[in-house]
């Protein structure tokens, strides 16, 4: 039996018998109808600057210029974007996708017609993503009535492929078909994207005045890191209270230290990498960002405090849950109290 959607199907190659079967699919890309083309008059494809934009930003902007459109980027987050999407979704999700729609809603009245969301499953074997990135460009069409949506099929779990190149090059087939793009095209555009990606994002470290500053890191979902509404600002406030600030690698390393190896969610199995990692490395304090109403958070950030109590009992950790109701007066208190405790402990560990 078949099940089929708007650009790809599933077909079931060997019998459920046990939890792993939910690996047991071959995935089978085919183009859409013709009446689904999106080439947008204006060659403008909207790119909402949200979720995880800054970790697929370089291989789609690569791509889509290569197929020649034009990237219309939305601004930059801000409460007037977060009002605007919270006005046009429901209220049980999380800050970030609340704001996702309020980037959408910029970009549409600035007139574009066709816009990037790809269906963010899962970026590796084992590991999945938040069920609503699964249904986002879904719910964005259910918002945005008219508005066309290129919808990218990103589940290498679920997929037949064992290299990134050839998945992606399925999963971007039914998007390029819908641009325009000739099929015997299809391989080049997307090696060319590809080899245009320079490799993860950079996150380098500010420098600071004081050699003996105590050294947080701030750990999370990369948007709630990178993006300073989705993440309250907090590097920054911490550097003006004298702490120097590192965020997770763009690729942590795989040693979990008992941390994250049967945490099932992408971005908490990243945490958790990136929390063991910066253990290892020596930092003082540890913030960890949550958001309020986000189901992976609500299990996985309780799990990982936990381990994080038994693995490091000495560190302090400090967890913030953000939602769009989150005042910056009382997160400035709580900041300065957590900082003041990570110098106490930092000094009196140098002078045992």
């Amino acid at each position: 039996m078949n099940r089929k959607s708007e650009s790809c199907c599933y077909e079931r190659t060997k019998p459920r018998t046990d939890l792993a079967s939910k690996a047991c699919f071959t995935v089978r890309y085919s183009a859409p109808k013709p009446k689904e083309r999106m080439i947008p008059r204006d060659r403008r494809v909207g790119v909402p600057r949200v979720l995880a934009y800054d970790e697929l930003r370089e291989f789609f902007d690569a791509l889509l210029e290569a197929a020649g459109m034009i990237i219309a980027v939305s601004p930059r987050s801000s409460k007037t974007l977060l009002d605007a999407g919270a006005a046009r979704s429901v209220d049980d999700v999380c800050m970030p996708l609340k704001l996702s729609f309020g980037h959408i809603h910029a970009l549409v009245q600035d007139g574009i017609e066709v816009v990037l969301v790809p269906r963010l499953v899962s970026v590796a074997k084992g590991r999945n993503f938040c069920p609503k990135l699964h249904v986002l460009p879904d719910l964005v069409r259910s918002a945005f009535p008219g508005l066309q949506v290129l919808a990218p099929y990103i589940d290498f779990h679920h997929s037949r492929r064992e290299e990134l190149a050839q998945h992606l090059e399925d999963a971007c087939a039914p998007m390029l078909w819908q641009l325009g793009v000739p099929r015997r095209h299809f391989r080049t555009l997307v090696a060319r994207a590809l080899s245009a990606k320079t490799g993860e994002n950079e996150r380098p470290e500010p420098t600071q005045a004081k050699t003996d500053a105590p050294v947080i890191a701030v750990l999370g979902h990369p948007y709630a890191e990178l993006d300073p509404l989705c993440g309250l600002d907090i590097p920054r406030s911490l550097r003006r209270l004298g702490a120097r600030v590192v965020l997770s690698p763009s690729q942590p390393p795989l040693d979990h230290r008992g941390l994250g190896t049967d945490i099932y969610y992408e971005p908490t199995h990243r945490t958790a990498r990136a929390a063991a990692y910066h253990i290892a490395s020596g930092v003082d304090g540890i913030v960890l960002m949550t958001f309020f109403a986000c189901g992976p958070d609500s299990y996985g950030a309780e799990l990982l405090m936990y381990r994080l109590t038994r693995l490091a009992p000495h560190l302090p950790v400090l967890r913030i849950i953000a939602d769009e109701q989150s005042a910056a007066e009382g997160l400035a208190t709580r900041l300065e109290t957590f900082v003041d405790i990570v110098r106490d402990g930092k000094k009196r560990r140098q002078q045992c």
